[in-house]
Protein backbone atom coordinates (compact mmCIF):
# COMPACT_ATOMS: atom_id res chain seq x y z
CA UNK A 1 0.00 0.00 0.00
CA UNK A 2 2.59 2.29 0.75
CA UNK A 3 4.20 1.88 -2.83
CA UNK A 4 0.86 3.17 -4.39
CA UNK A 5 1.24 6.36 -2.38
CA UNK A 6 3.03 9.31 -4.40
CA UNK A 7 5.42 10.93 -1.95
CA UNK A 8 3.74 14.29 -0.65
CA UNK A 9 6.08 17.49 -1.38
CA UNK A 10 5.22 20.22 0.99
CA UNK A 11 3.22 23.16 0.69
CA UNK A 12 4.34 25.95 -1.91
CA UNK A 13 4.75 29.32 0.39
CA UNK A 14 3.48 31.92 -2.22
CA UNK A 15 6.26 34.69 -2.62
CA UNK A 16 4.96 37.94 -0.91
CA UNK A 17 6.46 40.68 -2.91
CA UNK A 18 8.65 43.02 -1.04
CA UNK A 19 6.82 45.84 0.42
CA UNK A 20 6.53 49.44 -1.23
CA UNK A 21 7.19 52.40 1.10
CA UNK A 22 5.62 55.67 0.65
CA UNK A 23 8.77 57.35 -0.55
CA UNK A 24 9.44 54.81 -3.27
CA UNK A 25 5.97 54.70 -4.34
CA UNK A 26 6.31 58.81 -4.84
CA UNK A 27 9.33 58.13 -6.83
CA UNK A 28 7.25 56.06 -9.15
CA UNK A 29 4.65 58.97 -8.88
CA UNK A 30 6.49 61.36 -10.24
CA UNK A 31 8.37 59.69 -12.99
CA UNK A 32 5.78 58.41 -14.63
CA UNK A 33 4.05 62.10 -14.57
CA UNK A 34 7.37 63.40 -15.97
CA UNK A 35 7.77 60.37 -18.38
CA UNK A 36 3.81 61.34 -19.26
CA UNK A 37 4.74 65.27 -20.18
CA UNK A 38 7.76 64.39 -21.74
CA UNK A 39 5.36 61.67 -24.00
CA UNK A 40 2.89 64.53 -24.25
CA UNK A 41 5.30 67.13 -25.32
CA UNK A 42 7.13 65.01 -27.87
CA UNK A 43 3.73 63.61 -30.05
CA UNK A 44 2.61 67.61 -29.74
CA UNK A 45 5.52 68.50 -31.76
CA UNK A 46 5.52 65.52 -34.14
CA UNK A 47 2.21 65.11 -35.22
CA UNK A 48 0.64 68.28 -36.82
CA UNK A 49 -2.90 69.52 -35.24
CA UNK A 50 -5.67 66.98 -36.67
CA UNK A 51 -7.76 69.15 -39.79
CA UNK A 52 -11.20 69.89 -38.24
CA UNK A 53 -14.53 68.61 -40.23
CA UNK A 54 -17.47 69.87 -41.14
CA UNK A 55 -19.83 67.65 -41.37
CA UNK A 56 -23.92 68.04 -42.57
CA UNK A 57 -26.18 66.22 -41.12
CA UNK A 58 -29.45 65.84 -42.83
CA UNK A 59 -32.06 65.45 -41.16
CA UNK A 60 -36.35 65.59 -41.50
CA UNK A 61 -37.85 68.73 -40.22
CA UNK A 62 -40.34 68.47 -37.23
CA UNK A 63 -43.96 68.85 -37.46
CA UNK A 64 -43.43 72.56 -35.11
CA UNK A 65 -41.11 73.41 -38.38
CA UNK A 66 -43.31 72.26 -40.96
CA UNK A 67 -45.99 74.36 -39.54
CA UNK A 68 -44.01 77.30 -39.31
CA UNK A 69 -43.05 77.33 -42.70
CA UNK A 70 -47.16 76.71 -43.89
CA UNK A 71 -47.61 79.16 -41.43
CA UNK A 72 -44.98 81.86 -43.02
CA UNK A 73 -45.77 81.04 -46.57
CA UNK A 74 -49.33 81.89 -46.15
CA UNK A 75 -48.65 85.22 -45.06
CA UNK A 76 -46.64 85.89 -47.99
CA UNK A 77 -49.01 84.97 -50.36
CA UNK A 78 -51.71 86.65 -48.58
CA UNK A 79 -49.29 89.88 -48.32
CA UNK A 80 -48.19 89.68 -52.01
CA UNK A 81 -52.05 89.51 -52.87
CA UNK A 82 -52.57 92.26 -50.74
CA UNK A 83 -50.26 94.98 -52.06
CA UNK A 84 -50.79 93.55 -55.26
CA UNK A 85 -54.54 94.45 -55.00
CA UNK A 86 -53.60 97.97 -52.90
CA UNK A 87 -51.39 99.16 -56.11
CA UNK A 88 -54.04 98.23 -58.59
CA UNK A 89 -57.14 99.02 -57.29
CA UNK A 90 -56.96 101.64 -54.58
CA UNK A 91 -53.83 103.54 -56.12
CA UNK A 92 -55.13 104.79 -59.07
CA UNK A 93 -58.73 106.22 -57.26
CA UNK A 94 -56.67 108.70 -55.37
CA UNK A 95 -56.54 112.22 -56.80
CA UNK A 96 -54.53 115.29 -55.79
CA UNK A 97 -55.94 118.56 -55.43
CA UNK A 98 -54.48 121.60 -55.73
CA UNK A 99 -56.10 124.99 -54.44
Amino acid sequence: MDSNLQPTQPPQVPQVPPQITAEQLEEMKALARQQAIQQTFTQRAVEPPPQQKVVYVRRNLTVAEVIAVFIISCGVVVGLQTGWNFATNLLPRIEVKVN
